[in-house]
């Protein structure tokens, strides 16, 4: 492709070969693609050369540090970061050029879709900080759940926060095409973001948490009644009910862990974290 657009596209990866192909083609029309790889055991670090992107190799710490690590070896100034099973749509292709040449700001967020049993998802999309000038903002070093901070305060960037913008054309997550999928990386990430709710007293938006024993109960019909009615999932169909009751179950146990943590006498084995692929967390 000619004329490619001078943007460094940063992908986390480990162990997605079967995802990793379809991530760099869409991500093409860019003058770098940068594969940070946790040392896979299959071939994602050959199909990534195999298509035209650099692969560096980095053991795994956490979501914000191979993020952050990828930054540094990034040959342009501006950044967009992207997982393994995400592709940049066309639409975003074609309005990344006049948003990096008429920047306002130095953080973009992006809206993500999900494609989530099949369905493309459009009333329960996320915003995600994913396009950044490297030099003005970075990841911190949590597990899961990983946040942007501007690099002058070191404060989270925040959803429509004044000082970041927002691009409404999308990045398309493939999500899970099974309920099983997604059950099985959701018992990892939900013992990682109980850890993180343990070390800081707080939720995972931000919110202070305590141990009372209702917490799991509570965080679960929140999350249900925020999803399915508030953010509309009642309106992507079958597929988006099923969304919000699995965000649901995320946060219920989530919640119970935590408190296995604070009360490690009730704990019943909740405590036996595994480690966690590089694809997008369950939510």
């Amino acid at each position: 492709m000619k004329n490619k657009l001078p943007l460094s596209v940063v992908i986390i990866t480990k162990n997605e070969a079967n995802n990793i192909a379809e991530s760099i083609t869409s991500a093409q029309f860019a003058q770098e693609i940068l594969v940070i790889d946790a040392f896979s055991t299959d071939a994602t670090a050959e199909i990534a050369q195999s298509h035209g992107a650099k692969v560096l190799c980095n053991k795994w710490h956490g979501y914000g540090t191979q993020k952050n690590f990828g930054a540094q070896h990034a040959a342009h100034n501006w950044i967009l970061f992207l997982d393994a099973d995400e592709r940049v749509s066309p639409e975003l292709q074609r309005i990344l050029p006049d948003v990096i040449t008429r920047a306002e700001y130095s953080v973009y967020w992006i809206t993500l879709e999900d494609i989530f049993l099949g369905k493309r998802m459009k009333h329960l999309v996320g915003h995600n900080p994913r396009l950044i000038q490297k030099i003005q903002a970075h990841w911190n070093t949590a597990h899961v759940h990983e946040q942007m901070l501007y690099a002058d305060t070191n404060i989270p960037a925040q959803y429509k926060d004044g000082m970041s913008g927002e691009i409404q054309e999308s990045i398309i997550h493939q999500s899970y095409t099974s309920i099983s999928a997604y059950l099985k990386k959701m018992h990892r990430y939900t013992s990682l973001d109980a850890e993180e709710m343990h070390k800081t007293s707080t939720h995972r938006s931000g919110r202070a948490v305590t141990k009372n024993p209702l917490l799991p109960i509570y965080l679960a019909f929140r999350q249900f009644g925020k999803l399915l009615l508030y953010r509309k999932g009642i309106l992507d169909g079958w597929q988006g009910v099923v969304w919000c009751a699995l965000s649901a179950y995320y946060e219920l146990e989530m919640g119970n862990k935590y408190l296995a943590l604070r009360h490690p006498e009730l704990d019943s084995g909740s405590r036996s974290f595994d480690n966690v692929d590089s694809g997008s967390s369950p939510e």
